[in-house]
């Protein structure tokens, strides 16, 4: 039996019988084939949408007997030569657009840059985000770079700058790391006092921070003026009201 293929044949001569795989009965009417292995009656159209015989066990597969395949079955076509390469030059394209895509115009237009990093609650980001734009309206040789960041932030982000080589020229420094900074040998010496010890760091306005200038800066007398331009334009806080009440800056509000 193994080496006969199946056949359609009217129902007539199995009517009555139930299909082996649907379990209706067979009608005269009806196309059925014979598994030429088991000879279990079936529907034809049950004997296609199974692929061969549906009595379990039953190895006998479709071989002449068979039904369409349905939509998706076998290997997707061949992707046509044009495709690929349009493919191939969209990529080329994205890639030479990458690397010779105009740069972003800089805003420092030429002059020097000098960056300002410190922290900043709302109203004092307002304060001093505006004697920036002021300064940088005007300026034809000095551009500053403001950075602001919230309280307890300039820590982490001075570790970020220093390990990757590109820290800030000018900076705030909480009073209480003052000290580590300067002991370490990595500020500027800003001035000296009247018995010739450099003087690092010069206070805040508003804040319990002094305001210094990284020792290994490019332009220490562009960021040297552009520290004295936000101490002198800052509006002052009552300092001592901050030490006694213990926070780092008093909103200018009063909240």
């Amino acid at each position: 039996m193994a080496g006969k293929t199946e056949k359609v044949t009217s129902g007539e001569a199995y009517a009555g019988q139930p299909c082996i795989l649907c379990k209706k009965e067979i009608a005269a009417e009806d196309e059925v084939v014979v598994c030429p292995r088991c000879r279990s009656v079936q529907h034809a159209d049950c004997w296609k949408s199974k692929g061969g015989c549906g009595r379990a066990g039953c190895p006998q597969i479709a071989q002449a007997v068979i039904g369409e395949k349905p939509k998706g079955d076998g290997p997707p076509p061949p992707v046509s030569k044009k495709a690929i390469l349009g493919g191939v030059l969209a990529a080329a394209a994205l890639i030479l657009y990458l690397i010779f895509k105009p740069a972003p115009p800089d805003p420092a237009m030429g002059r020097t840059k000098i960056v300002f990093l410190a922290e900043a609650d709302y109203q004092l980001d307002q304060v001093i985000t505006e004697l920036a734009e002021a300064w940088n309206a005007d300026s034809e040789e000095i551009y500053i770079d403001l950075q602001l960041l919230p309280a307890g932030a300039i820590d982490a982000k001075l570790v970020v700058l220093i390990a990757a080589g590109d820290p800030p020229d000018v900076f705030a420094v909480p009073e209480d790391r003052f000290d580590f900074f300067a002991e370490q040998g990595s500020l500027l010496a800003l001035d000296y006092d009247q018995e010739g010890q450099p003087i690092y760091g010069i206070q805040h306005p508003a804040q319990l921070t002094k305001l210094v200038i990284w020792g290994d800066t490019v332009h220490p007398e562009e960021a040297l003026t552009v520290l004295h331009y936000f101490r002198d334009n800052i509006p002052p806080a009552d300092l001592e009201a901050l030490r006694e009440r213990g926070v780092y800056t008093i909103p200018m509000l009063g909240f």
